[in-house]
């Protein structure tokens, strides 16, 4: 994996994700190579300089991935994921639905609402990112 952030004019952009959170890495594992053959790279949120790079503190850049375009535009979650599906033909189309009016909303609640609980899915909360106050939705799937 190439996590070189330096300006490459055979880049198109740079995907940062998050490395510490089991979902983003099985996410990039099984998306990786698409988005690679179409000139983008994976890079940690980790990495020294991300923050700065990307024009964000260190809390903002851990809210929900990032992708910085060749001409330095940023894009983050849902429309992030939108501007990438569209750049693959057969995936166009799931692109332009998470960005057309009405459903970016309902798209961009459901991205943040997943990025902030990522870590509970891998069954790895971290301390207050996990309270109980989120998971009270967990009692209405929970089987007698």
């Amino acid at each position: 994996m190439d996590t070189d952030i330096t300006d490459n004019a055979t880049r198109k952009g740079w995907i940062f994700f998050d490395a510490t959170c089991a979902l983003c890495v099985r996410g990039r594992w099984c998306v990786g190579r698409l988005f690679e053959a179409r000139g983008f790279v994976w890079t940690p949120l980790q990495t020294p300089g991300a923050a700065a790079r990307l024009g964000l503190s260190e809390a903002a850049l851990h809210e929900e991935m990032q992708l910085q375009l060749a001409d330095g535009r940023v894009l983050a979650g849902v429309d992030a994921w939108a501007w990438l599906l569209r750049t693959v033909w057969w995936l166009w189309p799931v692109g332009a639905l998470l960005a057309a009016p009405g459903f970016r909303g309902l798209s961009r609640t459901f991205y943040r609402w997943i990025a902030r609980n990522r870590y509970c899915f891998a069954g790895r909360c971290r301390g207050k990112a996990c309270s109980t106050a989120r998971h009270r939705h967990s009692a209405f799937f929970e089987m007698p």
